[in-house]
């Protein structure tokens, strides 16, 4: 026994001392046969230890490159986001397509050659008709099928100066939802791999990244120069296809590699949410060497003389020690592990009954927390009510029967700040659950800003017409549950083009915002104002209080014109409105007959005189 052993390995070996004495009083056929069965089953031991530490090193790295993944997802996104952003109000420059291409793919090393294209796969800011070939075309083609989920490439080929990567896609929705094109990039292989150097895979283990074809995309491993053989290739070994093809998504197998040569215990981790697959080698020369010597010890001796059974048994007892030293070194590669997880890159929690029990920096980081305060607290502490609460629990309940669980989640910081965050569970042997999370608040806020620009008048800021469509079919259902009249009121601008065509657009678009200020301060909450387009706008009255209050109200929205209009260069300008009025329920009860009629009564009231506003029971039928 060694004087640095543990506490754990002495008592370990002190029990089997004690078993060895009486063994050895047995005879040779059973000292024979006790050494055949001890030798399988050792065997049989380390070789579930090796494929369960090679299989916790390949879920680790494959969780990695998920992130990394991940965060060249969030990129493409976003770079959709701010073209779409900037096209409601003109059709975007080539130099602003090109700040934000360079702008995001600065936030995700390895990634170049980003690209935003258009529905038919042209790129946009070129100035050429640009068309995208290839892989780039293919995976545009998967975006443009599955507009919700990132679309990756097999291995890309060295070009450009860059090396061997993947080619990633992500469609761009236009503001009803329909395709718009795409953000494409490329992401190098190398990147991907950069968490490989830190894998405890001992001195013959390799590391390596395929894709789901099992070409080769990236390697770590003895040997390798600046040169990996096999990149590109789909070259493996039989027993690794056969076992993928009956277990896809993780497993392992005991080969020997095709590119080296070299005996290794290899586990697979598919990629989660990704068409890659993470495989972890260990050399079986390396992880069995102890066994291996145990066995041709124990062959010799149990052929031997019966007096070397004192000799075999001291043999045992050595080969024994260095068994439970190995295990002994396994629980120290489960702990280098878990320093593995506690990164900085992605925030990760383990919890048991909806209760931490291990979590790493990045969490603490992302809500404000000291590592202290988190311990053992209840996973409550991360939102912002009970009801939310309550709903993720009910998809963490389902997690013993589905495996897994994915959602988007609002949840708070420490100081009592709100984030978004994409949330992701495993549910792990023993019944733990292990979360990783992903602050999305930037994306969410550049959502709510698009879906405001698609509601909205962009030099104005009043609802446009789909907006003004929903609310008037909201107000007209309120007025006839409370049986109060309503009056939908269609504006055209008497003069504006005049102002336009003589001070030019600059001056016509002040001239239209001071119009639609000043309709505003002259409705009350729950009116409608909104702009259709040009010099027409809509106005909404609603809970009138008789028959009779429409006209207060026109007649009130008419003195809108009563003042004149200050321009920027501080000049004055009189603008006047012709107004055509129908009412609900006296002339329709649907938005769109409202509107029509509205309409008519503007047109017909302008033919007999600008300036004034016409009812649509007042309007004369055509001869």
């Amino acid at each position: 026994m060694k004087s640095t052993d543990s506490p754990y390995v002495h008592v370990s070996l002190l029990r089997f001392r004690r078993h060895l004495a009486l063994g050895v009083a047995l005879l040779l056929l059973l000292v024979t046969g006790g050494t055949v069965l001890a030798l399988w089953e050792s065997h049989q031991a380390q070789a579930a230890e090796a494929r369960l530490a090679a299989g916790n090193v390949a879920q680790t790295l494959a969780v990695n490159v998920a992130a990394r993944l991940k965060l060249a997802d969030n990129a493409l996104q976003a770079a959709g986001l701010l073209l779409q952003a900037q096209a409601p109000h003109a059709t975007p420059t080539a130099a602003a397509i090109r700040a934000i291409t360079q702008t995001q793919q600065a936030v995700v090393p390895g990634l170049t050659q980003l690209q935003l294209t258009d529905a038919e796969g042209r790129v946009l800011g070129t100035g050429a008709q640009t068309t995208l070939t290839g892989p780039a075309r293919e995976v545009f083609d998967t975006a443009r099928r599955s507009p919700t989920r990132l679309a990756v490439s097999d291995a890309v080929p060295p070009a450009g100066g860059a090396g061997w990567g993947l080619i990633l896609a992500r469609a761009r929705l236009d503001g009803d939802g329909g395709f718009a094109g795409t953000a494409v990039a490329r992401l190098a292989a190398d990147q991907l791999a950069a968490d490989f150097r830190h894998a405890d895979l001992g001195l013959e283990g390799a590391a390596t990244l395929r894709t789901r074809s099992l070409v080769l995309l990236a390697r770590l491993a003895p040997g390798d120069g600046s040169e990996v053989p096999g990149i590109g290739s789909a070259l493996t070994t039989a027993e690794l296809r056969a076992a993928m093809a009956v277990r896809p998504e993780r497993g392992s197998v005991i080969a020997r590699a095709s590119l080296d040569g070299i005996e290794r215990v290899i586990a697979y981790e598919a990629v989660p949410g990704y068409p890659l697959v993470m495989l972890a080698g260990l050399s079986t020369r390396e992880y069995f060497s102890s066994w291996t010597h145990q066995a041709w010890v124990f062959g010799g001796l149990a052929f031997g003389q019966c007096g070397l059974i004192l000799g075999a048994a001291w043999a045992i007892y050595r080969a024994q020690a260095r068994q439970v030293r190995a295990r002994h070194q396994v629980a120290q590669l489960a702990s280098e592990r878990g320093a593995l997880l506690d990164n900085d890159l992605v925030p990760m929690v383990r919890l048991r009954d909806r209760h931490e029990v291990w979590h790493n920096r990045a969490l603490a980081e992302m809500f404000g927390y000291t590592s202290d305060e988190l311990r053992g607290q209840s996973a409550r502490l991360f939102y912002p009510d009970d009801a939310a609460f309550e709903r993720a629990g009910r998809g963490y309940n389902r997690m013993p029967t589905s495996g897994r669980f994915r959602a988007q989640v609002q949840m708070v910081r420490k100081d009592g700040t709100r984030l978004w965050i994409d949330l992701s569970g495993t549910f792990l042997p023993g019944g733990d659950t292990l979360w990783l999370m992903v602050d999305i608040t930037a994306v969410k806020e550049r959502e709510e800003q698009a879906r405001h620009l698609a509601l909205h008048d962009a030099l104005t800021g009043l609802p446009n017409r789909h907006l003004l469509q929903e609310r008037l079919a909201f107000l007209l259902r309120d007025a006839q549950r409370q049986d109060s009249p309503l009056a939908v009121c269609y504006l055209d601008l008497d003069g504006f083009k005049a102002v336009n065509d003589e001070r030019g657009h600059d001056a016509g678009d002040a001239l239209l915002r001071a119009v639609a200020q000043r309709l505003n301060e002259q409705c009350r909450g729950n009116d409608i104002v909104a702009r259709l387009g040009g010099d027409e706008f809509v106005v909404v009255f609603s809970h009138l209080d008789n028959p009779a209050g429409e006209v207060r109200a026109v007649e009130r929205l008419m003195q809108c014109f009563d003042a004149a209009f200050s321009l920027p260069d501080n000049s004055q300008v009189r603008l006047g409105a012709s107004v055509g009025v129908a009412l609900c329920p006296t002339h329709g009860r649907d938005a769109q007959t409202l509107l029509t009629l509205a309409d008519q009564a503007m047109l017909s009231g302008k033919r007999t005189g600008k300036g004034r506003w016409t009812l649509h029971s007042a309007v004369q039928p055509a001869a």
